[in-house]
């Protein structure tokens, strides 16, 4: 597994995170937190990358699991002692949903790649981020409420009418009730429903067409149309009606924009994903209750523009 984005903020930013919040007198307890928990992940990054030279030069798994076991049991408390010292003084560090285990699921990853690739075995592509699907009510032992694998979903709402996904790095357009090109009421074709089956509905022309005209929305100019999995990933099956995270979600009223509300219509929404057993049709997703299923290319459904991604 390959280092991935928040693995290097982690690690890289130990030092100069820790030195950044400390040395300012008027550093607040969240960051001085932050800054601890900054050190901390680089601490436990660089113990477990030493106990990997030491395996590579001496080869004892025994030593070697005692002392990926110290790196863990060290990484938890110091990370505990942060999160409880911040709580003393009414403070968090902001990393909720995010628990220690998540931080420490990449780190290991990280550093595990960084080993086999010194081995001679390269260095492995990363490994999908799965989310978790947002259900919290358990339906007996084993059931997804029960376990609740996989990341936590962390969006922030970057106050110009984009929310960001912290956890797959997409940043995406949020959906007002005011008549703008943002309606949540709007619809669009999704493009030619015969050979060669193109892109090119309304949801191009007129949708994407005017969010990355001049400067673009929210100063970027490289919207588009998400995929399947991407569409995807935004929906909460703790929820129904529609079946999406309250981020997206939240004190739509007639009127509001984009930057004081955040609206969803529990209906199909398309994505960029042709069906490929019928060309003719697209892939979409059903707020209303999380379905994914195709549709003609020349109807009219929803969108929601999406930006960034690997």
């Amino acid at each position: 597994m390959a280092f991935r984005p928040l693995t290097i903020a982690l690690v890289l930013a130990a030092a100069l995170g820790a030195a950044a919040s400390i040395a300012g007198a008027a550093a607040t307890p969240e960051q001085k937190c932050r800054a601890a928990k900054n050190k901390t992940a680089g601490q436990y990054a660089a113990c477990r990358q030493n106990a990997e030279a030491k395996l590579a030069t001496g080869g004892d798994v025994s030593k070697y699991a005692v002392a990926i076991g110290k790196c863990a049991s060290n990484f938890a408390k110091a990370w505990q002692k942060a999160s409880a010292k911040a709580a003393a003084k009414g403070a968090t560090c902001f990393e909720a949903p995010l628990a220690a285990g998540d931080f420490q699921t990449v780190i290991d990853a990280a550093t595990t790649s960084v080993a086999t690739a010194l081995a001679g075995g390269g260095l492995a592509p990363p490994s999908a981020r799965l989310l978790k699907t947002g259900q919290t009510t358990s339906y007996g032992p084993g059931s997804d409420g029960d376990f609740r694998k996989g990341f936590g979903r962390y969006f922030t709402d970057n106050g110009d009418g984009t929310i960001t996904d912290n956890v797959t790095g997409l940043m995406w357009e949020k959906k007002s009730d005011d008549g703008s090109i943002h309606d949540k009421d709007n619809t669009y074709t999704w493009g030619m429903d015969t050979s060669p089956y193109t892109m090119d509905g309304t949801m191009v022309t007129e949708f994407l067409a005017a969010l990355n005209t001049g400067s673009g929305f929210a100063g970027h100019t490289d919207w588009r149309i998400p995929n399947i999995n991407e569409l995807q990933s935004l929906v909460d099956y703790e929820n129904w009606n529609p079946t999406v995270d309250p981020a997206f979600n939240t004190t739509c009223s007639e009127g509001c924009t984009v930057t004081t509300c955040s609206c969803t219509q529990s209906s199909l929404y398309w994505s960029s994903t042709t069906y490929q057993f019928s060309p003719d049709f697209a892939w979409f997703v059903s707020f209303f209750d999380g379905d994914v299923s195709p549709n003609g290319k020349g109807y009219d459904n929803y969108v929601r523009a999406v930006r960034g991604g690997s």
